[in-house]
């Protein structure tokens, strides 16, 4: 009965480490900022965006610079993904979400200000619009027959 449940385990372990084989893993280099670019039918290709940072942030600034630099050239790709030490970066126009895989949960780690800049999220309001006003039907709409 033992050598059965051994058995019956073992193969689960190799079936889950196969599985793990295709997954997207991120250079843990130290410092280092990747670019992440998805070749068609290859591999993840990592470009060196920046060295020797001294933190995510910094990667994030650098990868949403490196984001509008490529909009402004016309690519139709509004996200970028890259990585710094291990970690996945997902940077749009609403800011950078980070997660530890590739296929996972992703959470905030910097947004948008209205202004551009990267905040912490919570460090800025955004204005409420005001309709305290006492707003006026046009004079062009069609009349009630």
């Amino acid at each position: 009965m033992n050598a059965k449940i051994i058995t019956v385990t073992g193969l689960a372990v190799l079936s889950l480490a196969a599985c793990d084989s295709n997954r997207v893993v991120a250079p843990k280099d130290r410092g280092v900022c990747y670019q992440v670019a998805f070749p068609k039918d290859q591999k993840p290709k990592f470009n060196v965006v920046k060295r020797d940072l001294p933190s995510i942030e910094y990667c994030a600034a650098h990868l949403d610079k490196v984001r509008i630099d490529f909009m402004k050239l016309g690519s139709p790709r509004k996200e970028l993904v890259g990585s710094f030490q291990g970690t996945f970066l997902f940077v749009d126009a609403r800011g950078v979400k980070i997660g530890q895989t590739f296929e996972g949960p992703r959470f905030q780690l910097l947004a948008k200000a209205p202004d551009g800049r990267l905040l912490v999220p919570g460090a800025f309001e955004q204005e409420k619009p005001d309709f305290s006003d006492v707003q006026t039907l046009p004079d062009n709409l069609p009349q009630k027959k």
